[in-house]
This record gives structure tokens, sequence and C-alpha cells, in this order.
């Protein structure tokens, strides 16, 4: 059986990463999990009264519902190596994070930070593609298939 008893949610302080933060409390519902909300600054500021550990408290107060338990970490670093890190540190169970839908010459150029922790990690990587995402991804496909570019 599987028990996760800790899961970690990754953000980048968007409205997306909301989505990973849902499936994560319904997990953390039914089995009564820690939940560690992860936020990496890739410009280098780490700890005490960093901008980015500010700006990780105030998406949460703006964002997330104050009923939710979650644990709060901000790590400076590169995003993938850092997620990989906090959760062998912390022997977290599941991690959740959202994904953008990066796709072609974006994603090579910017890489995806999803993508390099679901190939990296030894710990299961659940992804989320956020609602709006979908819906463009779908109409992208369905004129595609209309026009008959496919």
């Amino acid at each position: 059986m599987v028990y996760l008893r800790k899961i970690l949610v990754t953000t980048d302080l968007s409205q997306y990463s909301l989505e990973a933060l849902e499936y994560a409390q319904s997990f953390g519902l039914l089995y009564a999990s820690r939940i560690f909300l992860l936020h990496v600054d890739e410009h280098g500021h780490h700890g005490g009264a960093s901008p980015a550990v500010a700006s990780l408290a105030e998406f949460v107060a703006r964002s997330v519902d104050p009923d939710i338990k979650l644990t709060q970490v901000v790590r400076s670093g590169h995003p993938a190596a850092e997620i990989r890190k906090f959760s062998q540190e912390e022997n977290v169970d599941l991690i959740v994070m959202a994904t953008h839908g990066r796709t072609g010459v974006r994603h090579a150029l910017l890489g995806s930070v999803a993508e390099k922790v679901v190939r990296l990690s030894a710990i299961p990587v659940l992804t989320v593609k956020p609602l709006p995402i979908r819906e463009i991804l779908l109409r992208n496909e369905d004129v595609e298939n209309e026009l008959h570019l496919r």
C-alpha cells in the first residue's frame, strides 16, 4: 500500500501552480499528509527576510485558503536541482507540480523544470497541466484537425 506522508508542491508564484496545490490537497486529505509548498528563487536570495520569502508569504495569503495547513519553504538555486534536493532531504513521498505547456523553441531555450524533475527524481512526480493551458491546447488541436494540418 502507498502512503503519502509528505507531499511537495512546487510554485513559481503563478496562478498555474495553484492547480497543483489543489491536487496535493486532495491527496493530503486522503492520507493526512504534511504538505510542503516550495518556491525556488533563481536569483540567489535565501533565508531570513529575503524578497522571495516575503513573495511566497504574500502569494499564500492572497491565493491559498487559510484552512489549508502547509509548510512554506524557499530555496535558492536552480529549480530542478533544488526541488530534487529538498524532496530527498525531507523524504517526500510525492512531488506535485504544474506545467506551463511550453513546446518547440520556447521549450528548447527555456527548458522545462517539470521535465527535468520527472527525469531525475527517484520520487514519483505528478505533473498537472492547468485548465487554461489544456483549453488552449484543445483549441489548437481542433483548428489543426479542421484545417487538415496534421
